[in-house]
């Protein structure tokens, strides 16, 4: 019995974190889940423990003081899943607006609590759909309303929190978007195609149709945000931002399994995104927009400039695609351990009958 009660206390006291912040909500979830009724049971039965005759005083002051240990965490655990059902409260408030686009609205806090961990809880939510963070969201200014009254030290009890959400496109040209890449889909990937030729339809699409963008200083490509796909469908282009987003767009509808990544540009230190894709049961990373490279051609025109691709980061590994660019790295990436055995070859100039065409 005394070696199950000591196991119990142990395995409690390696789950709790030392402190509520950084704390991903899925171990939230497993801490709200400790039944602390059952723990408080075992701490009873641990210390009745303490006064069996055939306990040595070596052995009591032991247990004591793993008792006490224990029950200083069985306090932290509850004050942990105070805190920790307060954050699942109020990112359930937050979620159903930014699901409807609302761009101002309220929320309730009444709790104590920074401006800080307000926007962490309110960018937990954007995160929870890599597509939304990336294509959909573009900022938010959040105010607070406070109550002095109940405000204790330097601890501000705020009442409300005020939000206004600047998204990348509004709700009708996200539709606008969602319905040209459900045709688009219907109309050039056949469903008997291989999950390869339906990799290599869409990124030759995305690479054929977008020019890179950086757009103006209110960052709008003719006039759709250039970090939105939308900006490659109907805009003047986007940044790589556009290309991965319309690439998760393309390939899922194709029934591809498909990962965001981001980094950093080992050549100019400028963050950067692109994709991982599932295929034929391995992960590979694709980046569509350094596949679009820029072209610098003075001698003539090129007859059609825009059927211009290379496949230098078609389908690569994780060591052939970090040769140029850091990954911003997470448990939950899948590896990419080889190159796919096969690529398609690059396009290239030629000159015939005077002009010069991409083939």
């Amino acid at each position: 019995m005394k070696k199950k009660i000591l196991f119990i206390l142990a395995l409690v006291f390696f789950m709790v974190p030392k402190t509520s912040h950084a704390v991903s909500q899925e171990l939230e979830e497993k801490i709200i889940a400790i039944d602390t009724n059952k723990q408080k049971e075992s701490l009873a039965r641990a210390r009745k423990h303490l006064n069996d005759k055939g306990v040595s005083q070596k052995k009591r002051e032991k247990l004591e003081k793993l008792i006490d240990k224990n029950e200083k965490t069985i306090q932290r655990i509850e004050k942990l899943q105070e805190i920790f059902k307060d954050n699942i409260r109020i990112r359930n408030q937050i979620r159903p607006h930014l699901q409807n686009r609302d761009t101002y609205f309220s929320v309730d806090i009444g709790k104590s609590i920074t401006n800080e961990k307000i926007s962490e809880l309110f960018l937990d939510v954007c995160k929870e759909d890599d597509y939304f963070f990336y294509g959909q969201y573009g900022s938010a200014r959040i105010d607070t309303t406070y109550n002095p009254a109940k405000s204790v030290g330097d601890k501000t009890y705020i009442e409300k929190a005020n939000f206004d959400v600047r998204y990348r496109v509004d709700i009708d040209m996200e539709y606008s978007t969602t319905n040209f890449v459900k045709n688009w889909v219907a109309e050039n990937i056949d469903p008997s195609y291989t999950e390869y030729a339906k990799v290599k339809a869409i990124h030759d699409f995305i690479v054929k149709k977008n020019f890179y963008n950086k757009g103006d200083r209110n960052e709008e490509s003719g006039g759709v945000s250039i970090y939105h796909p939308a900006s490659i469908i109907f805009g003047n282009g986007g940044v790589c931002n556009a290309y991965a987003t319309l690439f998760d767009l393309m390939a899922k509808q194709a029934g591809l399994k498909t990962r965001f990544l981001t980094g950093k540009s080992l050549k100019n230190g400028e963050d950067h995104m692109w994709n991982m894709v599932k295929v034929m049961g391995g992960w590979y990373h694709i980046d569509t927009t350094w596949d679009d490279p820029i072209i610098n051609f003075s001698d003539r025109d090129i007859e059609n400039i825009e059927d211009f691709v290379i496949y230098d980061y078609f389908l690569k590994s994780d060591a052939e695609i970090k040769k140029s660019r850091t990954i911003n790295e997470n448990k939950t990436r899948p590896q990419a351990p080889t190159n796919f055995p096969t690529s398609p070859k690059n396009t290239k100039i030629e000159e015939i009958d005077g002009k010069y065409y991409v083939r």
